[in-house]
């Protein structure tokens, strides 16, 4: 089994993650764990222009980096063997499409809300993966 979880870095994925890892144990054999950040695109494409695009794609290794280092960090620890993938452009989309592309058994995401009506609804990137993806989709809290 290959998981492709999409990490956004806040702490609704982390926890998120943290439990789809507690449910590893009722697998007989670990699943393969790909952890995906997709970063939006900037939305001025005259910037590379202006300020070059070294400093563009360093900007989206810092940011990617960053996001990332919180479940490195708690995956490392527990000793779970993962993967690292980290691409631009629009999050559900880029989801969607990697895990397809991929051959990846099913995609997991956390989902989170602020009040206690988002609660009862899933963010708008788990919704869009939801309806477009073909895979199975594990949303988790």
């Amino acid at each position: 089994m290959k998981i492709l979880f999409g990490c956004d870095g806040s702490p609704q994925a982390l926890a998120a993650l943290e439990t789809l890892v507690k449910s590893f144990a009722y697998f007989r054999e670990t699943p393969g764990l790909t952890l995906l950040y997709v970063h939006p695109a900037l939305p001025y494409r005259g910037a590379a222009a202006k300020i070059g695009k070294e400093a563009i794609q360093r900007y989206y290794e810092e940011e990617s980096e960053a996001a990332l280092s919180g479940a490195r960090t708690a995956l490392t620890a527990k000793g779970v063997p993962f993967e690292i993938a980290k691409v631009i452009g629009a999050p559900a989309e880029e989801i969607v499409k990697r895990a397809e592309e991929g051959q990846f058994t099913m995609i997991a995401l956390g989902t989170h809300g602020h009040t206690a009506l988002g609660n009862l609804v899933m963010g708008s990137v788990a919704t869009t993966v939801v309806a477009r993806s073909r895979l199975p989709v594990l949303l988790l809290k």
